[in-house]
This record gives C-alpha cells, sequence and structure tokens, in this order.
C-alpha cells in the first residue's frame, strides 16, 4: 500500500508543469519519514525543501476577476502537493520564508488564528519572521507563536526584550530522516518597514555581520547543510549586502537561500558564487501561494548537480483531491466571517488601481480620506496623502463589498490629522518628487522634473513656509517619519480604523447617490 501511495503522489507531481508566472539553540522540529525519536539506520540520500513565502494569508484561491494570477492559490490546494510529497519521499522539510500573514479580512478580522492552524495542520517544520507578522504588535505576535510548535529561526531580529524571546530562535537543526539540516533566517530593516510601535523592543542588526558565523557554528554542531530563510528580498540589478544575492556573496557556509519580500518568482534557481567559490542557489515562489517551492538536495553531490529546482503550480487540478478534513476547518473560520464580508456597501463603475505618477485607486482613496477627516475630526484638512504599499488590492469594477475594502485596506491603521508648518511640506514634496509619487489628496497640484519639485501649490496657492497647515494622513506613516510626516505641530487620531471608516464612507457615498470612482487630473504631473 506504501509503495501505491507512493507512485500516486509521483504521477500527480509528474502531471503539474512548473510555474511560469510572473509579478513581484538548535532544535528537532517535526520529522517526517520517521517516527518521533526513532533514528534511522541510515540518513537519507535525499532532502526534499517544500517552501513558500509571501503568502500573505491568501486562504482561498485568488479572485477569478484579479489580474494577478486569477483563481490560483489556496490553501487546500497547498495540502494536497505537500502531502503527495511526503508520501513520495522519505525526507522533506517544508519552511516558510516570511509574511505568512496580512493581506486579506482573515487576518484582518481573526488576528493571525486561521494561519497559524493552517501551519499546524499542514504541517510546517520552521519559519522566519517577515515584516508583516508584526502588524498586530508584539503581543500579537506572541498570540500567534503560541498557537503552534513551528520551529521560529530569526538571526537578525533579538526578541530578548519582549515576550517573544523564548519562541524564536537564533538558530536551529531540523532532522529528517537522519538528515541534520541548519537553518538562520532574516528580515529586512525594520526602520521605514515596521511602525515602531508594532516591533517595541526588538533590535535590529544588518544580516551579514553574522550570517557566516552562525551558518559555520551549525556546521560544527552537525548540520550536514545550512539553509538561509531570507525575508530580504531578492533584486538581480544589486549586489547589495541587504539582498540575497548579496548575502551569498559575502559568506562561505551558507548552501541554499530560499528568499522572500520581493515577491519575486524565481521559475529557475539563481546561482550565486560565493566567498569560497561554490555554488549557492538562491530560489523563491512569488507570493499568495500561486506556487509551492520545491527542491530536491542529493547529499552526495556537489556543485549544481546535487540541486533539483522547481516551482509548482497550485491550481484547480489538484481540487479533486483535497483533504475534506481540512477544508471544513477552512468552512468554519471562513462561514461567519463571509456573512459580514460580502454585504455590499456601493458599486464601483470601472477598476481602481495603484500607479504613479498617479493611480485611481490612489486618486480615490486619498480624496476619500480627505472627506471622512471632516467627519472624524470635524476639520478641513489642506490635503491628504497615503502610500501605495498600504493599497494591497485593487477594486474591481461591480460590487464594493466589504471584503473588498478590506483587501484594500487590511492594515490595523488609524487616520491621523496633522498641523504642520509650511516649510516641512515643501520637504514633503521634495521627498515624493525623488520617491515614488505617494497618492495625495486632488488639493495638491505639484509638478515634478528631473526628481525635483517644478510647482507646488495647495487648491491653487503658493505654500507659504510660515503657515499652519492640516494634513490628513496615516499614523504608520506619521510613526515612521515617512516624508517628513512625523515633523508635526500636533497631531489627533481616529478611534476606529481605517479599513473600517473607508467602509463608512462607501455607504455615506451610496445613500447620498454617489458612486466609487475616481480620474485623473493634474495633482501629480510629471514633466519631461
Amino acid at each position: 500500500m506504501k509503495k501505491l501511495l507512493n507512485i500516486c503522489a509521483l504521477a500527480l507531481l509528474a502531471g503539474l508543469l512548473s510555474c511560469n508566472f510572473t509579478g513581484q539553540e538548535p532544535s528537532n522540529g517535526n520529522q517526517h519519514g520517521i517516527n518521533p525519536g526513532e533514528t534511522p539506520e541510515k540518513p537519507a540520500d535525499e532532502l526534499v525543501m517544500l517552501f513558500t513565502n509571501d503568502l500573505h494569508s491568501q486562504i482561498e484561491p485568488l479572485d477569478a476577476a484579479s489580474t494577478y494570477n486569477a483563481g490560483r492559490g489556496g490553501v487546500a490546494r497547498i495540502k494536497v502537493l505537500v502531502d503527495s510529497v511526503r508520501a513520495a519521499e522519505k525526507a522533506v522539510i517544508l519552511a516558510d520564508a516570511g509574511d505568512f500573514v496580512q493581506g486579506t479580512y482573515y487576518f484582518t478580522c481573526l488576528g493571525g488564528d486561521v494561519e497559524m492552524r493552517i501551519q499546524k495542520e499542514i504541517g510546517y517544520d520552521i519559519r522566519t519572521v517577515g515584516n508583516h507578522e508584526f502588524d498586530k504588535k508584539i503581543p500579537g505576535l506572541d498570540r500567534m507563536f503560541s498557537q503552534n510548535d513551528v520551529v521560529t529561526v530569526s538571526s537578525n531580529y533579538n526578541f530578548s526584550a519582549t515576550s517573544l524571546f523564548d519562541k524564536v530562535k537564533e538558530t536551529a537543526i531540523i532532522d529528517a530522516a537522519g538528515l541534520k539540516i541548519g537553518f538562520i533566517g532574516f528580515g529586512a530593516r525594520l526602520e521605514g518597514l515596521v511602525d515602531p510601535l508594532s516591533c517595541e523592543g526588538v533590535t535590529y542588526s544588518n544580516p551579514w555581520e553574522n550570517a557566516d558565523r552562525l551558518a559555520a557554528d551549525l556546521k560544527h554542531d552537525g548540520a550536514d547543510l545550512v539553509i538561509a530563510l531570507s525575508h530580504l528580498g531578492y533584486n538581480a540589478k544589486s549586489d547589495a549586502k541587504y539582498y540575497d544575492k548579496g548575502l551569498a556573496m559575502n559568506t562561505r557556509n551558507i548552501d541554499f537561500i530560499i528568499g522572500g519580500h520581493s515577491h519575486t518568482f524565481l521559475n529557475n534557481a539563481v546561482y550565486v558564487t560565493n566567498m569560497a567559490g561554490k555554488q549557492v542557489p538562491i530560489v523563491q515562489t512569488g507570493s499568495r501561494g500561486v506556487c509551492l517551492g520545491y527542491m530536491k538536495i542529493n547529499m552526495k553531490k556537489i556543485g549544481k548537480e546535487r540541486f533539483t529546482y522547481k516551482l509548482i503550480p497550485v491550481d484547480s487540478r489538484l481540487d479533486s483531491r483535497i483533504d475534506q478534513d481540512f477544508a471544513a476547518v477552512l468552512n468554519g473560520y471562513s462561514s461567519e466571517l463571509e456573512k459580514t464580508m460580502e454585504e455590499v456597501l456601493g458599486q464601483c463603475p470601472s477598476t481602481l488601481r495603484k500607479g504613479t505618477p498617479q493611480g485611481l485607486l490612489g486618486n480615490w482613496a486619498a480624496d476619500a480620506m480627505a472627506e471622512i477627516c471632516q467627519d472624524t475630526f470635524g476639520a478641513v484638512p489642506d490635503m491628504a496623502i497615503c502610500n501605495n504599499g498600504g493599497l494591497r488590492a485593487e477594486l474591481p469594477a461591480g460590487n464594493v463589498t466589504r471584503s473588498r475594502i478590506y483587501s484594500i485596506f487590511p492594515f490595523d491603521n488609524k487616520l491621523s490629522l496633522l498641523e504642520m508648518k509650511g516649510s516641512v511640506l515643501m520637504q514633503l514634496f521634495a521627498d515624493i518628487s525623488r520617491g515614488s509619487q505617494e497618492p495625495v489628496s486632488a488639493q495638491v497640484q505639484l509638478s515634478i522634473k528631473d526628481g525635483q519639485v517644478a510647482s507646488v501649490k495647495l487648491s491653487g496657492k503658493a505654500i507659504d513656509p510660515n503657515k499652519v497647515y492640516k494634513v490628513c494622513t496615516l499614523d504608520y506613516l506619521s510613526n515612521s517619519d515617512h516624508y517628513s510626516l512625523g515633523s508635526y505641530v500636533s497631531r489627533k487620531d481616529s478611534d476606529e480604523f481605517v479599513y473600517d471608516l473607508m467602509c463608512k464612507h462607501v455607504q455615506k457615498l451610496t445613500a447620498a447617490g454617489r458612486k466609487v470612482e475616481a480620474s485623473y487630473d493634474n495633482r501629480i504631473v510629471v514633466l519631461d
């Protein structure tokens, strides 16, 4: 029977082509292929690493109307693949390279309960900490990590001054069918990326400072090889040490890098020569569970010949094999949520998407913030500004449901009303002219040339450097000192989260006979 299961599992995998999608303290972990506490007579000759990165709470398949890999993904399908590989192979480890949470209303409403249950049910062995794991702050992260026994490794985030001091390890060794696999984990710089209040007590260190020493220590402790779970990001054009390529180039003892953060589909492994002259493969699956990463490592070979890698598509071909008990677990979370989340709040005549220097979604969001500010604070702002990175989904044409608003604004952000001097505003516009032209409200008329402010007005008037202006923004931006927004004279924050304020705003539009729509204007113009 075991042989038949193995043949069936291998047949399933053979029938799935590789993904071609584009977009953007040692510990014994769970043991697969042997019984707990049992040591095989001979270590396995091959190791299979299965991995995900940047799942972003994509519990269900992506919306069929999405422009990003429509209909693909879904954790029930991922479980089919993982179970099939485990039935076919002796030594299997399942890992996640960060940002398993945040991105759908499951996390917004349930705070990670579903995602941690999924990791437990599918049987993840090890994970690292991405920046979005901090989105429910340290108490929320502590609560999440308490819900399963997945080993958590983070080698450049120090949690010793937090309640997570005993839940996050600097390094780990996982035993798989007699093979000892060492793991280190690295996260991106927290400053400017994570709200300081969300990562309070956590200290960051540059990943390359200790990476090689930690990898060498793991090998000294008996690790057969060392894998880095990296949430630093892949940048094909950069060898900087804070990206995956640079990390590999500046170390000797890391054998493989499983990446994340940049949402990069690496259909083929990228090989980088390290300081010892060895080829280090870098792999990554994209995001949202569209693919499951698969690599098989032959422990008896060296160089590229020891390594087989592919991205396995996660799509509807797996639906007939879905574990119905697992599906029932998921349905238990979703059934009640859907009643609220599928409430229709309004109508959107045409799809709104992000863009620069303007995008329809950003224009609508900033204008909505300016209107909401009046109801929330009783004040008319001189302008509003948000960030493209905070808009996490497009808004398709048709019904505007609560779930769609929560998908666009999933973070526990609040609205901030800042008073700031005109001189600070001028610096703000200089900053966004050099950067990514973040969404601003229609009161702004900004012209940019060669990355500098050519001209700027608010409601048709020049900015007085000595005057105090009212600016509506997100608390995340004002907390993080983004674009000088931390340099305010006074500040008020809303009691409600932005996603709820936006839902009420859409309902108010509907009651007034208005729809969710936006247009391009002269709020930001880039001159030739």
